[in-house]
């Protein structure tokens, strides 16, 4: 059965009132993983990118400007430097676009925008209860790079089109359960490398205790990650921040 946007919010907002209840974390991501609306969010797994479109819509393994491209595309997706990450995407669409214009009819370019379009609808309604404003703008952005797509394609820009609708799915990509998960990991095992250093060594008994508390579910949300457990990487890290945050409390940070 299709989950609209308004089932959707009244799950979320059903979800809300549960967890004011229960002992679990109230953070807006745990919205986002909540069980009423995991079916729907798990649409964001499977959001097209370049390298599945390219698998998709040309014969063979990929060669000359396409295979060129997706080299830049997965190198811009392992980078640290963010500048050079989007220099590498903008150069792999310059490639592949021309040649996928040519390889997708009308009627996949549409079904590939339908696909996201369905995405920032279901993830927009989620984050309608919460303070994310990271990921709101990357939807807001590639919201806006589908319509000018749309646009160019109305206009026999097809080139256009396919290139603006890469840049969305890359857009997109950010907000997606799998590198919402990755992102907070990351900052908590950040986070709790300062706290080390705050706490000095040794630690006190208590502290020590409480650090290796929230080592244990870092690890635990990493290696949830690494096994595409991505709804219990998020619970993980969350339950860890919420550590975390306490810990600096304690100790005046």
């Amino acid at each position: 059965m299709r989950l609209t946007l308004r089932r959707l919010a009244r799950l979320l907002a059903f979800a809300t009132l549960q967890a004011a209840c229960a002992d679990a974390p109230r953070d807006p991501v745990a919205l986002l993983v909540a069980p009423e609306g995991r079916a729907a969010l798990e649409v964001g797994s499977t959001l097209p990118a370049l390298p599945d479109l390219i698998r998709r819509h040309t014969p063979g393994a990929p060669t000359g400007d396409l295979a060129r491209a997706e080299t830049l595309w997965r190198e811009a997706v392992v980078s640290a430097d963010p500048a050079q990450a989007a220099e590498l995407r903008e150069a792999a669409y310059a490639l592949a676009a021309p040649l996928l214009a040519v390889a997708m009819d009308s009627a996949s370019l549409a079904g590939t925008q339908a696909r996201l379009e369905r995405w920032i609808d279901l993830a927009g309604g989620a984050l309608r209860h919460a303070e994310f404003p990271d990921l709101t703008a990357a939807l807001n952005e590639a919201g806006g790079s589908l319509a000018a797509a749309r646009g160019a394609a109305a206009r026999g820009d097809r080139v256009e089109a396919v290139g603006l609708t890469l840049r969305a799915a890359d857009r997109l990509a950010e907000t997606t359960p799998q590198a919402v998960a990755a992102r907070l990991s990351a900052e908590d095992e950040a986070a709790l490398a300062t706290l080390r250093q705050v706490a000095g060594r040794p630690a006190a008994e208590e502290s020590r205790r409480r650090l290796e508390r929230i080592d244990r579910l870092v690890r635990g949300a990493r290696e949830a990650l690494a096994a595409g457990h991505y709804e219990l990487a998020i619970r993980r890290a969350y339950y860890a921040r919420q550590l975390l945050t306490a810990e600096r409390a304690l100790a005046g940070g």
